[in-house]
C-alpha cells in the first residue's frame, strides 16, 4: 500500500490542486464566492511558475463563474479579476464541450464551446495588456487557442509571449506542445521538433523532461483517433524506441540526483507512471505508484478511459490496493 494512503484505505479522487495546500484553500475560497481571498493570494505571488500554477489550479474543472463575475463587476480595472475570469472561462468551455470525440459533440454544445472560448480569450487579452509582465494570462490564452484552433503561427506567438515572461514555464510548454501536436492542430514532427529543441537546453533534473511522456501520450491518442498507424495502438508503448525515450527522460528528471522541485511534480509523476503501466514495466510502475495518491489528475489516466478506474487498474497491476 502506498504510504500516501495512510493506515486506512482511502478512495482515490481527482485533485485539481495537485496536493498543494494553498491551491486547495484557494479553490475552496472560490467555491464559496470569496474572490477577495484569491485576489489577495495572487497579489502576494510574484510573477512566474508559482502564479501560473495557482491560476491553473483554481480554474481547473470550473463549473460556476458567479464568483469571478462578482469580482470583475466589483473591480473592473483589476488584471487579476480579468485573468481569473478568462482562465475559468476556458475551463468552463471545455466542460460545455464535454470530452466526447468531435463527431459526438452536438452542434449546440460545440457552438457554446466556441462562444465561451471567445469570451474568455477577450478577458485574457485584457488581463495581458493590463499586466504586461505576467505570464499567467498567456498560459490560458494558449489553452483557449487550442480549442479555437488558431493557426500555428498565432499559437507560436502566444508561446513566445509566455516563455519571454517566464523562461522556465512548464505549463506553457505543455500547452504549446499540445497545440502543435497531432491530436489537435499540428503534426507529430512539429511536436517532436519543439520538444527536442527545448530539451537540448535543459539540464538533468529539469521538470521539463515531462514533455517526453506527454508527447508520447499525445501521439498515441492521435493515432488511436485517426487510425493508419504502422503499429497497433495497443502496442504503441511497447515499442523499444518509445520505452528508451521515456526511461531516459525519467532518469534525467525524477530519477536524477539533481531533480528540481515543481508544483506540477505530482502530475508529471503520474505521466511517467501511466507510461510504465502501458509499457508493462511493473517494477518501475510500482515504485512511482508508491509515491502517488489518493489524489490524482484526470490526465493521463483519462486517456485510458475513466481516470479513477484506470488508476485503480494500474495499482492492481503493480500489486497495490
Amino acid at each position: 500500500m502506498s504510504p500516501l494512503f495512510g493506515s486506512k484505505q482511502v478512495k482515490p479522487f481527482i485533485d485539481p490542486s495537485r496536493g498543494d495546500a494553498v491551491a486547495g484553500t484557494l479553490r475552496q475560497a472560490a467555491a464559496s464566492g470569496n474572490w477577495a481571498a484569491v485576489d489577495s493570494a495572487l497579489q502576494a505571488t510574484p510573477n512566474g511558475s508559482r502564479r501560473e500554477f495557482l491560476v491553473d489550479a483554481i480554474a481547473l474543472d470550473t463549473s460556476n463563474l458567479s464568483w469571478v463575475d462578482a469580482w470583475v463587476k466589483e473591480l473592473p480595472e483589476s488584471a487579476a479579476a480579468r485573468l481569473m475570469w478568462g482562465a475559468c472561462g476556458v475551463q468552463y468551455a471545455w466542460k460545455v464541450r464535454t470530452g466526447a470525440a468531435p463527431q459526438d459533440v452536438s452542434p449546440d454544445k460545440m457552438a457554446g464551446f466556441h462562444d465561451w472560448l471567445v469570451n474568455a480569450d477577450e478577458q485574457l487579452q485584457h488581463a495581458a495588456s493590463m499586466a504586461s509582465e505576467d505570464s499567467a494570462p498567456w498560459i490560458a490564452l494558449q489553452w483557449a487557442g487550442v480549442g479555437l484552433e488558431i493557426p500555428i503561427e498565432a499559437a507560436q506567438e502566444r508561446w513566445e509571449n509566455t516563455s519571454r515572461r517566464n523562461p522556465a514555464t512548464e505549463l506553457g510548454a505543455m500547452a504549446y506542445l499540445t497545440h502543435i501536436g497531432p491530436r489537435w492542430n499540428g503534426r507529430a514532427d512539429l511536436m517532436w521538433a519543439f520538444i527536442q529543441d527545448l530539451l537540448s537546453r535543459e539540464p538533468d533534473g529539469s521538470p521539463r523532461w515531462f514533455m517526453i511522456p506527454h508527447g508520447h501520450f499525445e501521439q498515441w491518442v492521435a493515432e488511436r483517433m485517426q487510425g493508419g498507424s504502422a503499429v497497433h495502438p495497443s502496442r504503441y508503448f511497447e515499442q523499444s524506441h518509445v520505452q528508451r525515450d521515456i526511461i531516459d527522460a525519467y532518469d534525467r528528471y525524477l530519477g536524477s540526483a539533481s531533480k528540481r522541485t515543481s508544483e506540477l511534480e505530482p502530475q508529471f509523476r503520474e505521466l511517467f507512471a501511466a507510461s510504465f503501466y502501458l509499457m508493462n514495466a511493473r517494477d518501475r510502475l510500482r515504485k512511482e505508484l508508491e509515491q502517488i495518491g489518493p489524489g490524482i489528475q484526470n490526465l493521463p489516466w483519462g486517456f485510458l478511459g475513466s481516470a479513477l478506474v484506470a488508476y485503480q487498474s494500474a495499482r492492481e497491476a503493480a500489486g497495490l490496493r
